[in-house]
């Protein structure tokens, strides 16, 4: 009930000012994130599997940073492997670490799992990066929930309306 005893309806405006919005943002946060892990997902369990050699460290600063330990204080920068495989057609190949990590698991000379996809050996990544996917892909997806939960509400508050409950005063 409102301040003047009667109920309050939900107007259409709210379908406008809440539902649009915020399913464009539960959209986007779903095809950005989970689609790319749903990519890396498909790597891990289509792609083939050799192993590879790490022959240099660098930053990417695409790639994103998995900082899990900073010493002195200092903001560290992360790096990525380069790595060194050759495909089951024999045909030599190098890839970059799809994240930066501090500090790096790696060390040059390392022998890493190295996943690449068969059709194109230019889409290629090291195993550990795309060992995880799931549980991305399981973030994001919750992650893209909130903003659509957002966005139903005024949907709830118009069904509740319909069966004879109150809406929710402001």
């Amino acid at each position: 009930m409102s301040a003047h005893g009667t109920d309050t309806p939900v107007h259409a405006s709210a379908f406008g000012c809440i539902t649009l919005p915020f399913l464009l943002i539960a959209a986007i946060t779903l095809a950005w994130g989970a689609r790319a892990q749903w990519a890396n997902g498909d790597l891990a369990r289509h792609g083939e599997v050799v192993t590879g050699r790490v022959t240099e460290l660098r930053f990417v600063a695409s790639s994103p940073a998995v900082v899990e330990s900073t010493r002195g204080g200092g903001r560290a920068r992360g790096e990525s492997p380069v790595v060194k495989f050759t495909t089951r057609a024999g045909e030599e190949r190098t890839v970059v670490g799809s994240v930066n990590r501090h500090p790096a698991p790696w060390a040059i000379g390392d022998v890493v799992d190295v996943v690449y996809d068969p059709a194109n050996p230019s889409r290629a990544d090291v195993r550990t990066e795309v060992a995880g996917w799931r549980l991305w892909f399981i973030f994001w997806c919750a992650v893209a929930a909130v903003p659509a939960a957002i966005a139903c509400l005024p949907l709830a508050m118009k069904w509740r309306e319909r069966r004879g409950g109150t809406a929710l005063a402001p």
